[in-house]
């Protein structure tokens, strides 16, 4: 009857495919030379996850790896021993593996035959006495060699590696992520991976102001050195007093002040949005000379700019038009 388990990994990987048998005890899988399961790939950390097997089973735990280790297509926790059962599927960057495990019988051993006693040692003859030989002249030693130089240092795993100055920009690595995929398994190596990492650290912010380009053309998330860009679609040009939440408000009803250039209602708003206070204008009453109208604004004189409000008023009105300006009191 079977009293034991034969636990196998089946690695399927870029290129090939085999079968390796685990014995009792920790096997560690990386890319690291040396490892106990080796998957050479840029995306496998050094030390990636281990597989622990005992009598009774075996669990699967994650090293704290770059890329993480997915069970059965959910990722696990770091440090986190999970129980592995038969045909479970272990995903370690672009390597696949089946846990496979099969009851086996296990013979007993036999018992060790008792060892004989040991036996009495003979005594041995004297050996005879030779002549000394002669002394030998001593030869100058030779002069001592200087020590070898210390092996290099080996490179750092992905993760501890510094990026320059210290800072990696949102989203970006000093290592390939999606053009070294494409690549035949011998250019998995860590200068590949470095090399291609460049084009993509130029290559993917133009990519993403592409893709995001329409926020750009939203007057309320477009960046604020992006505002005088978006005024020249309506010949605005701003004042340096404006501040960016005004050049803001009146970027998104630019397109309704623009197409009602010169009335009353777009006067009255863009002074609204510089003010903060709706104005009143007139140009109705009966004591009014002709082509003359009043503003008056609810704020104090002291309190506002004149000079730009005259300049606001003279760029929207009417051109054959002249008007009063009168504050609050």
């Amino acid at each position: 009857m079977p009293n034991g388990f034969l636990h196998q990994l089946v690695i399927t990987g870029l290129e090939s495919e085999q079968t390796i048998t685990l014995a009792f005890g920790t096997a560690v899988m990386g890319r690291q030379a040396g490892s106990d399961i080796l998957l050479e790939h840029a995306l496998v950390s050094r030390r990636h996850a281990q597989i622990e097997c005992t009598p009774t089973g075996c669990t699967l735990t994650d090293l704290k790896s770059s890329n993480g280790t997915s069970l059965n297509g959910e990722k696990l926790t770091a440090r986190v021993p999970m129980p592995l059962s038969d045909g479970d599927v272990i995903q370690v960057g672009p390597f696949t593996l089946t846990f496979k495990q099969e009851a086996v019988a296990v013979e007993p051993k036999p018992e060790p035959e008792p060892e004989p006693p040991p036996k009495k040692p003979e005594p041995k003859p004297e050996p005879v006495k030779a002549a000394a030989p002669p002394p030998k002249r001593k030869r100058p030693s030779p002069p001592k060699k200087s020590p070898p130089p210390p092996p290099p240092t080996p490179p750092l795993p992905r993760s501890s590696v510094p990026a320059p100055n210290g800072l990696t920009p949102p989203g970006l690595t000093i290592h390939s992520t999606r053009l070294l995929p494409y690549l035949p398994g011998i250019y998995h190596t860590d200068f590949m991976s470095r090399f291609l990492g460049i084009f993509e650290a130029i290559l993917t912010p133009i990519e993403w102001n592409i893709d995001n380009f329409d926020l750009f053309l939203n007057p309320s998330e477009a960046p604020a050195g992006f505002l005088p860009w978006l005024a020249q679609w309506h010949e605005i040009s701003f004042n340096d007093s404006w501040d960016e939440a005004k050049r803001r408000a009146l970027l998104k009803d630019a397109h309704l002040i623009y197409g009602r250039r010169g009335t009353r209602w777009a006067l009255e708003r863009i002074l609204e949005i510089y003010t903060g206070r709706k104005p009143e204008i007139d140009d109705q009453s009966s004591d009014l000379e002709p082509f003359t109208f009043t503003v008056r604004i609810p704020i104090r004189r002291q309190e506002l700019n004149q000079e730009l409000i005259q300049r606001i008023i003279d760029m929207n009105k009417p051109a054959h038009t002249t008007y009063k300006l009168k504050f609050k009191r």
